[in-house]
């Protein structure tokens, strides 16, 4: 992999990003890219996308803490394909040390609404997820600790961002496992569309998935946790991060 190539993308800043696409009501779209064509991705993205720099950075490290019931209700919920469902995290941008609470609803629409505030204390964080869920605060605890690096890129023209998420590390309570040999790509648009990243994906014949990080890590890390529905994909995760 060679990240030199992302000296050659236009730059763009946080502040454009924010106002031109901060898309926290979405459609979105995950495919899974083996990190031995990665390169080529991104060469092939040059021409179309802009790259976020901030400061001198163009790849940024991120530490996530998942938070569900002790029954994993969350993960259930999504293995089930309920809709309405929830995601609950707290987020760190490692380079500025910002921290977020933030929750992520997947309406029965296939709508992704995302809702976010700074992290600054639990108590505060407890009002934003009885607000935002119907979830109860004291029935959450720690889950899943991540860790990855993203790049993220905009359309010169069209609102639509992607998200590429590299060097993931899933943390458990007992045991850690890595996923060096993937990329997770997430297209990000406001309405399901032709996109231009998803045209360079068909050129890879590479189909879009459904697998969220949090429940890849989960079963990753718990090999006795009901997988049915996602037995599929997690197979096919795991083969090309293995390079079989």
């Amino acid at each position: 992999m060679n990240l030199d190539i992302l000296n050659f993308f236009d730059t763009l800043s946080l502040s454009y990003l924010q106002d031109k696409a901060p898309l926290l009501n979405r459609k979105d779209r995950k495919f899974i890219i083996p990190i031995a064509i990665f390169d080529q991705i991104l060469i092939d993205c040059l021409k179309e996308y802009q790259i976020l720099k901030i400061n001198t950075d163009l790849l940024f490290r991120y530490r996530t803490n998942y938070y569900d019931t002790r029954e994993l209700k969350l993960y259930f919920d999504h293995h089930k394909g309920k809709g309405n469902r929830y995601k609950i995290r707290e987020r760190e941008y490692v380079q500025s040390g910002l921290k977020y609470f933030e929750i992520k609803c997947k309406t029965s629409k296939d709508y992704t609404i995302k809702h976010r505030m700074e992290a600054k204390n639990w108590i505060e964080a407890k009002e934003f997820i009885q607000n935002h869920t119907d979830i109860l605060e004291s029935d959450l605890h720690n889950t899943l600790n991540l860790e990855y690096s993203r790049i993220t890129l905009l359309h010169k023209v069209k609102k639509e961002k992607v998200t590429l998420d590299l060097n993931l590390n899933f943390h458990g309570k007992h045991h850690s496992i890595s996923f060096d040999n993937i990329v997770i790509a997430e297209v990000k648009l406001e309405q399901f569309a032709t996109t231009e990243f998803g045209n360079i994906m068909k050129k890879y014949k590479i189909r879009s998935s459904s697998l969220s990080k949090y429940c890849l890590g989960l079963l990753s890390l718990n090999p006795k946790l009901k997988r049915n529905n996602f037995k599929m994909i997690f197979n096919q995760i795991v083969k090309i991060n293995n390079n079989v």
